[in-house]
């Protein structure tokens, strides 16, 4: 592992930087592009700063600003912010006016940067969107957006302008800026806000991520380079000079310099404020740091960029420890494997070398790096070498050769390095002459190097014997000694092996050395004693200068070499083991003091220190002095108070005003006393009181009582609840300072809150009568402490007491009187919270009483409190007392609403709901009179009760759309038509609490729901009788008021029960339909079986079963048998069964018979099929046999109800009822449904056939035989393949096969044209029939080459017609089309659109007219659509036609019938069984091909 190391030069200028103070927080910066101005963002808007003397140019207005930028051209200055709605600013520099304002809502604007022409900036939004706007039509041309759900951190143009980069703490994607498209997506988190996490350095991108500065390369993704620096976030700051040789990277407290090649640290800018931007200069020369507190400073680069040292740590730490020949060892190992360029390496080696005195093997190892890659460093270790082999003109030239590779940065470094090489060459005064010429020009850390070269001269000098020459060097270098913290101090030493450490003590040392030698004793005790002081801590953790100081010391005592007498000599002997007399000794004694205490009291107690200097002949002063100061510099701060106090007990007396030692005590006094009470803070936050007290009291015996420490352990003293302490120090403080907030009532104060968390405020009281107070201040403590611990009921109680003690002038007049007036609002209003609260959580109890007691206190507004109170009451029902409150409320304020409000919800509640709506409609009318536009506006949120009702009627009249045009009322006994049924709802109390109940939003779930549960009916199924009462009849009258009668009692009997049973409405189809009215007798033919569908519940009546009724009974009744009574069957979802004395059938005890195990048994008894196919069946076109199977069974008055019956549940609207027409009913019903649906199977049957078409039955009766006798019996999956296989393998020829298959597929259905049918089918000649006799009767054969031998049995005669064909019309079974004659249920849309229509939310007239879309008429010419077939490939159906058209079938018999205007029609043979044939396999496809005909049958 090879860290890379730098050392860098820092070149410092004379004068300050420039300073600009803002006194705003800043937020962004940028630079104009000439560099002579400066703008920045902030609180303050966009600011315009001349940088040549900070003068503030102009404002430009804008919110808090987050980003700005400045175009390339200089023109356009744009800017983002940071709010609730931030906006987008584009100024005119010329001008400074605004050009274009955008608002984002929502949305902090996170970064703004211009294109490469300025023609366009972009804008990146927290709403994860950027924006490129174009500058000259002011419109926004681009929307980028990062799509992931995470605010955008930045956006930035690439320096071609041919992409944009957006950022956010996942990614970073890069766009094309023209179009948008996205070019590449890159995972990686972008830590800084503000666009300030992100730049573009050509074809690269520099992200701060997570404490790393990463290298990304822009078009790919892929990661060039990443380097760690410290900690990054949310205000992190990198920037990149024009160059791009270095990063400058801001976070918190510090600007760091990082190589954008070696990814090393180039310098380092601290400041004890956070940083949130910086910004670099156009020229590169200086960098502009903003501070936290609105300071801007400008400080140069020069400073920070010098030529670089790179080697591995521990070649480096070798270095520094002069321990070169590991150095050296370390480097060759390095070489081959160094991650270093391998120059530096070379270079640095060189350098070591020269060190080691080397000078050829450096002189090769420079040549070599200088080969690879001339660099500074390169050229410098050359020029040492060459210096230190003696060819100086040599060595000047190679250094002059480094200024060529030098960035103008390093020019001053190179000067100095230069001067060194020169000073290394013997020319001395040439050397410092150029130093001093770079200190009094702009390099001011090239002193040390010259102070360094007079302490080298100096000890030159000491060799020599020159002693008075090294004075003068000695004094000169002191003369010239600044502070340093230049970093090139540190590359000077590794190149010149030159020590800079205690550089100043090493010549203050030799200082003192010369001078005593010279023969100067006074300079040199002066020197010393000047030493002593300067640098007493290094001397205290140096041994060996403390003993050189001691020797020292001893040296000048035994020479006599300060001038002092005999006396003075023995004296300062005395002085070296006890004390002091000469002032220079006495300064020299003190320091040498402090460091004994400093030994002393690292072991010992400060008071055996005293003791053991008491034999010290130095003043006790300075003794206690010494102590004191060592024992504060160690944090013993109690102690050294204690010995500070000790001090002033034993020389108080001794010290004058005036005396140094006094001036000393007070300042003393004054540090003790601040760093106690910092102590006593440290320990009161730590809630450590006992700590606290002791160092506060400690701070308070320094000095006189100070009020703030008083008040500190006033608080202390609370917090131990030691109360008379406490009021002790607050009285202290109220008498030194009497504006103080501390006093004796905050104390009190606290200890209420401490006493009163119980609420035993009674005892308080008592105990409070000690207190020397007003006894009203007693009562305001305690009532507010019970209220600051949520004791508001104890509070009031409290205060209500004090009310009845003290006179009514005591609490009214004064202070008192306002404090009065704001208590009892507080606790009014935590009251009101507090009631609120124990509504929310249903504590109606608790909300009462807390309501009740605030308007116990009477506070001057108590509307708002009624109105929660009277809301309380309707919680609990307590509808008069909500009443009573409400009212007050009104009476309060007449012409606020809210108090009709919560009366009209008390007046709901006693269910007077007109007066509710009546109260409602004053609210509303209140509310649209406020003076208050918000209560205006809020007065559209309310539905007024006209709405409602509207609603109301609406939903009402969808309710009873699809009901019975005609219903009973079972209360009254009345028909009630569909107007009168509605008048009947809105009359009804429940319309009222409805309207009342529905303020805000109208409810149409319970609405439909009340509509529903009113206008539920329930219909009479049942056998017609003789004089069964009919509409004339009954429209006049009640049905309660009929004669008796069997069928009038029956109707009564029907009544009853629905009234019983809590229903409305009742339905008999003798007396709810005026069947005189063709246009009613038709809609109920049609809809009949949708209102049996609709109704709530069926009432079977078994007219003839008389209770007990056994088993079986139902199947033989007259209901089982009758037409009408089976769609009612099919039709009802809830069926009750009564008998003939209205008890139930079998007392069965389910409410829904239909379900009963008994009543399915029955009816597949009694229909002959399964309960299965029942319960399936459904209106329309689905399961058609099965449904003329079912009615083939039933039996009917008049021969027309025979399909009159079926319209329902064929769901036919197509069809009008002609009473008269006889047998055409069922032949335009069933030629209406097989044009519908294309179910052939309605032809499968054997017999008569009707007048309508010959292909259609007289009598329904023929379907009593199942169709699957009649089409081709279905071949097992099994076998069928077997014929597959077997046909594929055969000379069948596939491609007729095929044909036949296409042109059979693309026949349709059967469809009709008035009474005529086109029948599609294959239909072949039969020849001349004889007939023969049989057991049977007479039948007609004939010799086929089709069907070889054909048997007919028929009662026409053959001879007699015209030419006679067998026809194959079953192919749907052919063609494997989806089978529609098995009877499978198909659930059709009809029952899903009549419950959608009545269950959907939407009630508009519009939606669901059509529960049962009516079908074509016969009369339509159009043929049905063809169903689709069996998904297969085209082949295979194919070959499966062809093993089909082998199979047995039931053929129709046809005959060629001439027609007046000569066309071709055929008429139907009506036969007396079936015709079943089989096609021989002699017979070829072609002629079946040639015999696919479509013929027209009348």
């Amino acid at each position: 592992m090879e860290p890379a190391f730098m050392l860098i030069v820092v070149k410092e200028h004379r004068d300050p930087p420039i300073q600009i103070n803002v006194n705003s927080e800043i937020q962004a910066m940028t630079f104009s592009t000439n560099g002579e101005y400066l703008l920045s963002g902030g609180r303050n808007g966009v600011q315009v700063w001349r940088v040549e003397d900070g003068e503030e140019m102009a404002t430009l207005g804008a919110g808090n600003v987050n980003c700005l930028a400045m175009s390339k051209d200089g023109k356009w200055v744009a800017a983002g912010t940071a709010s609730r709605d931030s906006e987008v600013f584009l100024w005119d520099t010329k001008t400074y006016e605004k050009a274009f304002t955008y608002r984002e809502d929502s949305s902090t604007i996170q970064g703004v940067d211009f294109s490469p022409d300025s023609t366009r900036f972009v804008s990146a939004s927290w709403n994860h969107t950027a924006s490129v706007w174009d500058i000259a039509t002011r419109t926004r041309i681009l929307t980028l957006d990062h799509q992931l759900e995470t605010q955008l951190r930045a956006a930035k143009y690439s320096p071609q302008g041919d992409r944009i980069a957006t950022a956010n703490d996942q990614s970073i994607r890069v766009y094309d800026s023209n179009d948008g498209h996205l070019l590449v997506e890159i995972e990686v988190r972008v830590t800084p806000w503000g666009n300030s996490g992100l730049l573009w350095s050509e074809a690269h991108l520099f992200v701060v991520s997570d404490g790393r500065i990463k290298q990304i390369e822009a078009s790919t993704g892929s990661a060039v380079s990443e380097w760690p620096v410290p900690g990054s976030n949310r205000s992190s700051c990198i920037v990149l000079p024009q160059h791009a040789e270095y990063i400058a990277y801001s976070t918190s407290h510090t600007v760091t310099f990082w190589d954008t090649s070696t990814h090393t640290q180039l310098g380092c800018i601290q400041y004890s404020q956070t940083m949130p931007s910086i910004a670099v200069s156009p020229d590169d020369r200086s960098i502009t740091l903003c501070r936290e507190a609105g300071k801007i400073t400008f400080q140069p680069l020069s400073r920070i960029v010098a030529p670089v040292i790179q080697i591995n740590d521990i070649a480096l730490d070798s270095w520094k420890q002069d321990q070169l020949a590991i150095a050296k060892e370390s480097l060759t190992t390095a070489i081959p494997a160094s991650q270093n360029p391998i120059h530096h390496t070379l270079a640095s080696r060189a350098l070591i070398q020269v060190r080691l005195k080397q000078w050829n093997a450096a002189i090769a190892d420079a040549n070599e790096s200088i080969k690879i890659r001339p660099s500074i460093i390169g050229y410098i270790a050359k020029s040492v070498a060459l210096v230190g082999k003696g060819e100086k003109h040599k060595a000047y030239r190679a250094c002059d050769l480094a200024f060529e590779h030098a960035h103008s940065n390093h020019i001053n470094f190179l000067l100095l390095v230069k001067a060194i090489i020169v000073f290394m060459a013997g020319e001395h005064d040439d050397a410092i002459s150029r130093v001093d010429d770079l200190i009094n020009t702009v390099y001011v850390n090239s002193i040390c190097h010259a102070v360094y070269m007079h302490l080298l001269l100096g000890n030159s000098c000491m060799e020599s014997g020159d002693y008075t020459g090294a004075v003068r060097s000695f004094e000169r270098a002191q003369a010239k000694m600044r502070p340093h913290t230049s970093r090139a101090l540190s590359m000077i030493s590794l190149i010149s092996g030159w020590k800079f450490d205690n550089l100043a003590i090493n010549i203050q040392r030799q200082l003192c050395e010369a001078l005593c030698a010279a023969g100067h004793a006074k300079e040199a005790g002066e020197a010393v004693l000047k030493m002593v002081k300067t640098f007493s801590e290094e001397i205290y953790i140096s041994e060996a200068l403390t003993k050189w100081i001691s020797d020292f010391t001893q040296r000048c005592l035994a020479t006599s070499t300060l001038g002092c007498s005999g006396v003075a000599s023995s004296k300062l002997a005395r002085h070296n083991e006890h004390g002091t007399l000469d002032p220079i000794l006495a300064a020299i004694s003190s320091s040498l003091l402090k460091q004994w205490a400093r030994a002393k009291l690292t072991c010992s107690p400060w008071k055996d220190a005293l003791t053991a200097a008491l034999g010290f002949e130095t003043p006790r002063s300075m003794t206690y002095r010494a102590i004191c100061e060592r024992l504060e510099t160690i944090d013993r701060t109690l102690d050294a108070s204690e010995c500070f106090l000790q001090m002033m007990n034993e020389l108080a007396g001794k010290m004058t005003k005036h005396d140094v030692q006094a001036t000393w005590a007070v300042a003393f006094g004054r540090r003790c006393t601040e760093k106690l009470e910092y102590l006593g803070d440290g320990a009161a936050e730590a809630q450590q009181q006992d700590d606290a007290i002791a160092w506060y009291s400690a701070a308070l015996s320094l000095n006189l009582p100070i009020p703030h420490i008083l008040i500190k352990r006033s608080k202390a003293y609370v917090a131990k609840r030691l109360w008379e302490d406490a009021l002790l120090d607050a009285n202290q403080v109220v008498t030194s300072d009497p504006r103080s907030p501390w006093s004796y009532e905050r104390v009190l104060m606290e200890w209420a809150k401490v006493n009163l968390k119980n609420g035993l405020w009674e005892e308080a009281l008592v105990a409070a009568r000690d207190f020397k107070i007003p006894r009203i201040t007693t009562y305001r403590i305690l009532c507010e402490g019970l209220e600051g611990v949520e004791g508001v009921m104890d509070a009031i109680e409290c205060f209500h007491q004090m009310a009845s003690e003290l006179t009514k002038e005591t609490i009214t007049q004064g202070e008192q009187a306002e404090w009065v007036r704001d208590f009892r609002y507080r606790c009014c209003e935590k009251l009101g919270r507090f009631g609120d609260a124990a509504m929310d959580s249903q504590q109606d109890d608790e909300a009462l009483k807390y309501y009740s007691t605030a308007l116990s206190i009477h506070p001057a507004n108590t509307q708002g409190i009624f109105i929660l109170r009277s809301k309380v009451c309707i919680a609990k029902s307590l509808w008069e007392e909500a009443l009573d409150d409400a009212n007050e409320a009104i009476t309060f304020d007449p012409s606020s609403p809210w108090g009709y409000d919560t009366k009209r919800t008390a007046l709901h509640g006693a269910g007077r709901y007109e007066d509710a709506i009546q109260t409602f409609e004053t609210m509303l009318s209140k509310m649209g009179q406020s003076p208050d536009p918000q209560v205006r506006e809020r007065c559209g949120q309310y539905v007024r009760p006209s709405s409602v009702r509207a609603m109301i009627r609406k939903i009402v009249q969808r309710t009873i759309r699809h009901s019975p045009r005609v219903l009973i009322n079972t209360t009254t006994g009345r028909l009630r038509n569909k107007a009168e049924q509605a008048a009947a709802f809105m009359s009804l109390p429940i319309v009222n609490e409805l309207v009342s109940s529905m303020t805000t939003r109208i409810d149409r779930g319970r609405i439909k729901h009340e509509a529903r549960k009113f206008f539920s009916y329930i219909m009479l199924s049942h056998k017609w009788e003789e004089n069964e009462p009919l509409f004339q009849q009954v429209i006049h009258i009640a049905v309660y008021d009929l004669d008796q009668s069997p069928t009038h009692d029956k109707l009564q009997m029907f009544c009853k029960i629905v009234r019983d049973a809590g229903f409305n409405w009742a339905w008999s189809d003798t007396c709810c339909i005026n069947k005189e009215d063709h246009f009613v007798l038709q809609e109920a033919l049609v809809a009949m079986f949708k209102w049996y569908r609709g109704s709530a519940t069926m009432i079977v009546f078994l007219r003839g079963i008389h209770s007990p009724a056994t088993l079986g009974d139902l199947v033989k009744s007259i209901w089982n048998t009758r037409a009408w009574t089976l769609q009612e069957y099919v039709a009802a979802k809830v069926i009750r069964f009564y008998t003939e004395d209205w008890t139930p059938y079998l007392n069965l005890e389910a409410f829904n018979h239909k379900e009963s195990p008994e009543i399915i048994s029955e009816m597949e008894t009694a229909t002959g099929i399964s309960s299965q196919q029942l319960i399936s069946l459904r209106p329309g076109f689905s399961s058609i046999r099965e449904k003329l199977h079912l009615a083939s069974t039933r039996q009917t008055t008049l021969v027309e109800d025979a399909a009159y019956s079926l319209l329902g549940i064929f769901s036919v609207a197509g069809i009008s009822a002609i009473y008269g027409e006889g047998e055409n009913a069922l032949g335009r019903l069933l030629a209406h449904i097989l044009a519908g649906s294309g179910d052939a199977s309605i032809l499968a049957w054997t017999g008569q056939s009707g007048a309508y078409n010959s292909c259609l039955p007289t009598y329904i009766t023929v379907f009593n035989r199942p169709a699957s006798s009649h089409v081709p019996p279905p071949i097992e999956d099994a076998e069928m393949e077997n014929i597959i296989a077997t046909l594929r393998t055969s000379a069948l020829d596939l491609d007729l096969a095929m044909k036949l298959y296409d042109r059979l597929n693309d026949l349709p259905s059967p469809w009709f044209a008035a009474s005529r049918m086109k029948l599609p089918c294959i239909a072949f000649k039969l020849p001349s029939l004889s007939p023969a006799r049989t057991p049977s009767g007479r039948v007609y054969r004939a010799e086929t080459s089709v069907f070889g031998m054909v048997e007919i049995k028929t009662k026409q005669d053959p001879s007699k017609l015209n030419a006679l064909y067998l026809v194959h019309p079953w192919l749907d079974v052919l063609l494997d089309r989806e089978d529609m004659q098995t009877g499978a249920f198909v659930e059709d849309d009809v029952e899903e659109a009549f419950s959608q229509g009545t269950d959907d939310e939407d009630i508009s007239d519009e939606e669901g007219e059509a529960d049962f879309p009516p079908l074509p008429e016969p009369t339509s010419p159009s043929p049905p659509p063809r169903r689709d077939t069996v998904p297969m490939d085209r082949e295979t159906r194919a070959l499966r036609l062809v093993a089909r058209l082998r199979q047995p079938f039931g053929a129709l018999l046809l005959s060629l019938t001439s027609t007046r205007r000569r066309s071709v029609v055929y008429r139907r043979v009506a036969a007396d069984s079936m015709i079943t044939v089989q096609i021989q396999e002699n017979v070829s496809l072609t002629d079946f091909l040639d015999n696919v005909r479509i013929l027209d049958v009348l």
